[in-house]
């Protein structure tokens, strides 16, 4: 069964280990990111290459992100007389478990890690390659930091801008360069004076 790309965002919740343990998997992580940048549907021979592992290896860790609802098959194609399956990214938010309350706290923190690490560690590399000339100076990414006062409608106004700039921008059928990114905004308590 074909499934054709929506526009539609949905919220897919991993509550339970079994779940957890399908998507916090660094090789599955890698291959969202890669499909991800990618942009379009793609082959698993395409993420194979990509990737550096086997087509096989690729189609087990695609089988365990469609059970979860992450990737879909888009359509088939005929290649040299083999049928070619094309896979894309279900437009969708993850929570992992929901409400926060209901634990798998140190799941989130690890996943947020590596993320952040690796959003941080893929900019350092831009910068460092931008440095030694292999690539157009002046670098276009940039790292921001600091302390914004917002009231509570402010910090919810700024959050929805965000989320429906970036819910605009990530369909594949956009057209322009892929930006990684890491957003953190979180109200923080102001430390007494001594």
């Amino acid at each position: 069964m074909d499934e054709k790309a929506g526009s539609s965002n949905h919220c897919i919740v991993l509550a339970g280990k079994k779940e957890l343990d399908i998507y916090v998997n660094p090789q599955r992580q890698r291959l969202l990111r890669v499909m991800a940048l990618e942009g379009c549907p793609v082959t698993p021979k395409t993420l194979s290459d990509r990737m550096g592992i086997s087509p096989s290896s690729v189609q087990y860790h695609l089988k365990k992100l469609i059970s979860l609802g992450l990737v879909a098959q888009h359509h088939t194609k005929k290649i040299n007389g083999i049928t070619a399956h094309f896979y894309r990214l279900v437009p969708c938010t993850i929570s992992i478990g929901r409400p926060p309350a209901e634990g798998h706290m140190e799941e989130r923190i690890a996943l947020m890690q590596n993320g952040v690490s690796g959003v941080f560690n893929g900019f350092a590399n831009y910068l460092r390659q931008s440095h030694n000339g292999s690539l157009p100076a002046p670098p276009l990414g940039d790292l921001l930091w600091g302390i914004a006062r917002l009231a509570p409608e402010e910090a919810m106004e700024l959050h929805q801008i965000i989320h429906r700039f970036l819910e605009a921008h990530e369909p594949s059928e956009v057209q322009g360069d892929a930006w990684e990114y890491a957003l953190i905004a979180y109200p923080v308590k102001e430390e007494p004076h001594a």
